[in-house]
């Protein structure tokens, strides 16, 4: 858990914007402390992730966490069960066994309503529910069952087949995507490329019902041409596997899917991913390059200071500013300047640079020595360069002057404005012997700063989650995500567009 550090909201939004692989009740103390302190704020944060949020556990488990609260109430209930309904069918089961083993109070009859309401919805649209069944089809099994909803006839021929839930054993709808899969296997392999691309079968399923036909190039140049850009990521592996480093049409279709993945803001965390497990040197650094633009795409206002520690025993810290300035400097409009720090500074300017270039210029610093973070900030003050925005990687553990509220408070009267402080604290392995902690430095000067945890096993691929959070003015992200509209559950089923959310 994160200290009580700054206000509230911003103590919530640090924690929430971090990936707990799946530990969904990680979310519950700062979930339940949201919810009873500021559940306006905390409905508002849902929907805002919802759109802006690249860590799909958070999507999963907010709305549970929060209907797990009994001091949630009102609009804010149909706000989570509208989030909720805007899951995939996987993701709500997911998120449904969740609050069936943390207990959501009062709330069981309006969720298996909403389910209902969900298939119901997805009935209505074949095509919608036709591409949810295709992917999904356990999920919407478990779903049908768990809500005890009876499946229209088409939606139960194609889940149940002649069974005992199909007694009637109504067939499977002639020329959809279901006809088309018992068939896929005995095609050859350019009408079941042909095939895959005319019923847009979704890259896992085709790969099952191909068995060793996955492996034809033809068949590959179709599944490229097929796959969503979070797909393409995902399986890069599979497609070094399959020939793309070697042959050469598909690896210029599998490059012409970079280009088009360069363009998205939501794969950043899978893209750094298969860039980094990648065999092939020449594929991971087209991914390293898709990463670059990616970032560039996520805009974030404002000159920068990274602060990196490299005091004695901060060897991770090290690598934790090397990581935040890559971001930064890719995602921030202004300047991002480097400042490696244990008793005297040594100041890089970043602005524009890739990770692997500041890795290659920083690649000379090691830990040793004392602690002033102070002094990377009045290096700032003595050069008189603008800074917006100043992201602290350390222990948060002073030894030496000058400290770092002395040199804040000269760099702000200088400047002439507040300016925020983020602070990603690593743990050290050495026992303390600062005579000052950063956190409780700046609570007693009244100086804002926002916390992220850093001190377990870091995810650096979170990094571009949490600095998308930080911003340039005190309450600009409150302001942004108090803005976010609340959702009903009509909101996202009775219209077409129930398929952007789901």
């Amino acid at each position: 858990m994160t200290k009580e550090i700054g206000i509230t909201k911003n103590r919530i939004i640090s924690e929430l914007a971090k990936s707990t692989h799946g530990d969904y009740k990680s979310y519950l103390v700062i979930g339940h402390e949201a919810a009873k302190q500021d559940p306006e704020f905390l409905a508002h944060l849902i929907s805002w992730n919802h759109i802006k949020g690249q860590v799909r556990d958070s999507k999963v488990a907010l709305p549970i966490v929060s209907l797990s609260c009994s001091d949630f109430a009102g609009d804010f209930v149909q706000n989570s069960l509208a989030h909720l309904a805007s899951l995939d069918p996987r993701n709500l089961v997911k998120a449904l066994h969740f609050g069936r083993e943390i207990k959501t109070h009062g709330h069981g009859r309006a969720i298996k309503r909403m389910v209902r309401e969900y298939l119901r919805a997805r009935e209505r649209n074949w095509g919608w529910w036709e591409k949810q069944a295709v992917q999904h089809r356990d999920s919407l099994r478990t779903l049908y069952s768990e809500s005890h909803t009876d499946p229209a006839p088409m939606a139960n021929a194609v889940l149940f087949g002649p069974s005992k839930f199909n007694p009637n054993k109504i067939p499977v709808p002639a020329g959809t995507i279901f006809g088309a899969l018992k068939q896929l296997k005995n095609m050859s392999p350019a009408e079941a490329a042909g095939t895959i691309m005319e019923k847009r079968i979704p890259l896992l399923i085709a790969m099952g019902a191909l068995g060793a036909k996955a492996k034809d190039p033809e068949v590959v140049l179709a599944l490229i041409g097929r796959m969503t850009s979070t797909e393409l990521v995902t399986n890069t592996g599979f497609l070094e596997k399959c020939g793309v480093k070697t042959n050469p049409i598909l690896r210029s279709a599998f490059e012409a899917g970079l280009v088009k993945l360069a363009s998205s803001k939501k794969n950043v965390l899978k893209t750094s991913r298969a860039a980094e497990f990648i065999a092939d040197e020449g594929l991971s650094a087209k991914l390293k390059a898709v990463q670059e633009k990616q970032l560039d795409n996520m805009s974030l206002e404002g000159d920068w200071l990274v602060l990196g520690d490299k005091s004695s025993s901060m060897g991770a810290a090290i690598e934790g500013a090397r990581h935040a300035a890559g971001v930064l400097a890719r995602m921030a409009a202004g300047k991002v300047y480097l400042v490696f720090f244990d008793v005297v500074p040594t100041f890089y300017d970043v602005s524009g640079k890739t990770y692997d270039e500041i890795v290659n210029i920083t690649k000379h610093i090691c830990a040793g020595g004392g602690t002033s973070i102070g002094c990377g900030v009045q290096y700032i003050v003595d050069k008189k360069l603008e800074v917006d925005g100043i992201a602290v990687v350390s222990d948060a553990e002073e030894n030496s002057a000058p400290r770092f509220t002395d040199a804040y408070k000269a760099l702000t009267k200088q400047l002439d404005k507040s300016i925020p402080v983020y602070l990603y604290r690593f743990a050290t392995n050495m026992r303390s012997s600062a005579e000052v902690n950063l956190a409780d430095s700046c609570r007693r000067n009244d100086v804002d700063l926002h916390e992220f945890d850093c001190t377990g096993a870091f995810d650096y691929y979170s990094l571009p989650n949490l600095v998308q959070t930080m911003r340039t003015n005190r309450y600009s992200l409150v302001d942004e995500i108090m803005s976010s509209k609340l959702l009903t559950i009509e909101d996202v089923l009775n219209t077409r567009r129930g398929e952007a959310y789901a």
